[in-house]
């Protein structure tokens, strides 16, 4: 370890939940001065300067520049948000500061440019199309056919995508999304299968570590039915038949997206024989919706000081043996409004107190969140991947939400479509301050 100060630049809109964590392992890496820049008032650094706008890649390069006028030459600027990857990016390249560049980024972010770099590796991807007027969305639904999903060209968390059944509910995603040759959005075969993650921790372009996360229902299921709790399972045993080909095709992806040191996530779909049917989405940080922590649980290690090492010291301190299979299930319901009240806290708390290894509740009172992560989570972890997958049924049979209202409010594309950014932060990430 090196006994020299680094100054390292952390960015995120609030030092709360998991920024907050994020935060205090770079903090706790040998012979690191934490700085930081953020929306909101953060307490976890030395020194911070806040900006109107952490997505304005000017403002940050001009509070950077602040920064190391207080304190000395910078090290680093990093973040663990997606939507922060560009502009930390720009900045990290007009500062002259080592890291992941715009570059690499847009290849990654950028879903058409992802598969056209996944294609020229070999890899699979579903059928796609640049959209940029009607005539070009009615030309692939008449090549490929219903259903399909138009998206942005860059967005995570599904929150933007939209499945298209119908000429009718093309028309309407059309009208809500108006595409241009400014603004294009992707059209893609929609796949009805198996959706699944691999998440690596890549040193040097090579990845070092790999786990697989199995999702039921796919994501945009979930979207399109409030009510389903969905669920997250990490099996204990990844490197079985089924998982072989996805597993193979995802590093041959990552190596050939040139990431350097990172964490990454891709989705995907395979069929029951384990076939890949095609590489969907990719991103430069660590996954969301709990599947982090999961990987801690899975290998009992911290995953956020995992991340700090790759990002900050460009190391993978691993091999780790893969001790726990582990899964989440998001609590959602039937109905909308306010939450009033949750059945089978009790019933749950003393049937698997001996799993549980994260809970966050439903809060009394909230607002029912828009999110397919629902309004509280669930995780839990065993030696025995059929033991976890058993333990969340019974959370899913046992625990019920009611809201104030039980009509469910029906899916607001236009509103979920314009705020993708926010109403992809969980319900617990609203306050979760520690």
């Amino acid at each position: 370890m090196t006994s020299e100060t680094r100054r390292v630049v952390f960015v995120c809109p609030a030092a709360t939940g998991e920024s907050l964590r994020t935060a205090d392992a770079i903090s706790k890496l040998d012979g690191v001065t934490l700085l930081g820049i953020c929306e909101d008032p953060a307490t976890v650094s030395a020194d911070f300067i806040r900006v109107s706008n952490v997505h304005d890649a000017a403002q940050l390069i001009g509070a950077a520049h602040e920064l190391a006028e207080r304190h000395g030459a910078l090290n680093h600027i990093v973040t663990a948000q997606e939507t922060l990857l560009g502009p930390v990016a720009q900045a990290r390249e007009a500062l002259n500061l080592p890291g992941m560049s715009f570059d690499t980024v847009c290849q990654t972010l950028d879903k058409s440019l992802l598969k056209q770099t996944l294609r020229n590796a070999g890899i699979s991807t579903p059928a796609d199309r640049i959209v940029f007027t009607i005539k070009d969305a009615i030309r692939f639904i008449s090549e490929n056919g219903f259903p399909i999903m138009l998206k942005p060209l860059s967005g995570s968390g599904a929150l933007a995508t939209l499945l298209i059944k119908t000429a009718v509910e093309l028309d309407h995603a059309l009208e809500l999304m108006q595409p241009s040759i400014d603004h294009p959005v992707l059209a893609e075969t929609y796949l009805h299968a198996q959706e699944l993650c691999i998440d690596t921790i890549t040193i040097d372009d090579e990845p070092q570590l790999y786990s697989i996360c199995c999702y039921y229902p796919s994501i945009l299921e979930a979207l399109d039915h409030p009510e389903t709790q969905w669920t997250c399972v990490m099996p204990r045993e990844v490197d079985t038949g089924v998982y072989a080909e996805f597993i193979e095709q995802g590093l041959a992806a990552v190596r050939a997206l040139s990431v350097g040191n990172s964490m990454t996530h891709m989705e995907g779909f395979v069929n029951a024989a384990g076939k890949v049917l095609g590489f969907t989405d990719a991103t430069l940080r660590p996954a969301g919706a709990r599947i982090g922590p999961m990987l801690g649980f899975a290998y009992d290690i911290d995953p956020y000081r995992a991340w700090a090492r790759v990002a900050i010291d460009g190391c993978y301190d691993g091999p780790w043996e893969r001790k726990y299979s582990a899964g989440t299930i998001f609590l959602r319901g039937a109905g909308s409004g306010l939450v009033e009240c949750v059945e089978g806290i009790e019933e749950v708390n003393a049937e698997l107190r001996d799993l549980i290894v994260d809970v966050s509740w439903p809060k009394i009172g909230a607002r029912k969140s828009d999110t397919y992560t629902g309004d509280g989570y669930i995780t839990v972890r065993h030696q025995d991947t059929d033991r976890v997958k058993t333990a969340l049924a019974f959370v899913d049979h046992s625990t019920h939400i009611h809201y104030t209202s039980t009509e469910s409010a029906q899916p607001d594309r236009s509103e979920r479509f314009r705020n993708y950014k926010e109403l992809n932060k969980p319900a617990w990430e609203q306050t979760a301050r520690r």
